[in-house]
């Protein structure tokens, strides 16, 4: 009966889950048309401009993210981040506010629908009234999950192949620099022809993205078996999130507020950490002790942990409830 239920479900969401998919992977697919961009014309342009001038490369960075160009720097990675090598570049498409906020919109509102959605629309008492316990439909709902979410990720990965197999090599364009009129005792910079790219280890990225769907999916779980009214649900489940989000951006740009990083989910996600340096753990002094090493946290078992968390609080809330009888 738990199969029927989970086709039931897998049935109801199965076209918004081909939109979302199908956005995330074409999104994917034309972020690496722009990463080669960047990283094959824009970056060595300036990289060239500022060899030619004697100057620090670091400049531009300090004139393009000043002032509220620094809320950019901090969504998109920080100032580790160089646009010139093609990994840095096509590891900020997971950071970006498209596949951030597309995938949250999907978490808050397949699981606002699991108790409260039903209680909304009058199915509940339907459902209820078929041989199964209550702790099934949570069970169904999480196997659910385990389906959507890798089906999300894979449609990322999918498009970052698919664009890197249209569009071929990153081949560094110095045809502008050469436009320049230049003294004849100055010679332009010259570097490799041809970019390397590592797109294997986005693998790994991904899957922290899919643990932190699953752990904003639990959140909302919990908060839908509380409620009774869907949309009631999903703009509590909402703000949740958003504060979350906004609170770990704020703590990035303003030390003084860097303290409330780490109870939000999204200090957490480190998708370019984990891409670029294999690195599993964030390092809570980041955030309490100044940047000073402090408590180095594994970013996945407290993603999985908060999803799992919110589902065993979703199955204790709703099996012990009294549900309202359809109007």
């Amino acid at each position: 009966m738990t199969l029927v239920l989970v086709r039931k479900l897998l049935r109801d969401v199965r076209w918004g889950l081909f939109a979302v998919c199908l956005l995330l992977f074409v999104f994917s697919a034309f972020w690496v048309k722009i990463a080669q961009r960047v990283t094959t014309e824009i970056a060595p342009f300036f990289n060239g401009v500022a060899a030619v001038s004697k100057i620090n490369p670091k400049l531009f960075d300090e004139v393009i993210f000043k002032g509220p160009g620094k809320v950019s720097q901090a969504v998109l990675g920080g100032a580790e981040i160089r646009f010139d090598r093609p990994d840095d570049f096509l590891s900020v498409e997971l950071l970006h506010p498209v596949v951030v906020i597309v995938t949250a919109l999907w978490a808050v509102s397949r699981s606002s629908g699991a108790v409260a959605g039903e209680i909304d629309r009058g199915t509940m008492e339907l459902l209820l009234s078929q041989p199964i316990p209550r702790n099934r439909l949570i069970l169904a709902h999480l196997i659910v999950d385990a389906v959507t979410i890798p089906a999300l990720v894979l449609s990322i990965v999918a498009g970052t192949q698919l664009g890197l197999a249209l569009i071929g090599p990153f081949e560094v364009d110095y045809s502008v620099l050469q436009k320049l009129d230049l003294p004849p005792m100055v010679r332009l910079p010259a570097g490799p022809p041809v970019l390397e790219v590592h797109a294997a280890r986005q693998w790994y990225a991904v899957v922290n993205l899919a643990a932190l769907v699953f752990a904003l999916s639990g959140t909302t779980m919990l908060v839908s078996a509380l409620g009774r009214n869907r949309w009631r649900a999903v703009a509590a489940a909402g703000l949740i999130v958003i504060g979350m989000f906004v609170a770990n951006v704020i703590g990035q740009l303003w030390d003084s507020a860097a303290f409330v990083r780490p109870v939000t989910v999204f200090y957490y996600y480190q998708p370019q950490k984990i891409w670029l340096k294999e690195n599993w753990t964030v390092d809570l002094g980041e955030a309490w002790a100044g940047g000073s090493p402090m408590v180095e946290i594994p970013v996945m078992p407290v993603l999985i942990g908060v999803g799992a968390i919110g589902y065993l609080l979703a199955l204790r809330v709703f099996d012990r409830r009294d549900l309202p009888a359809p109007l």
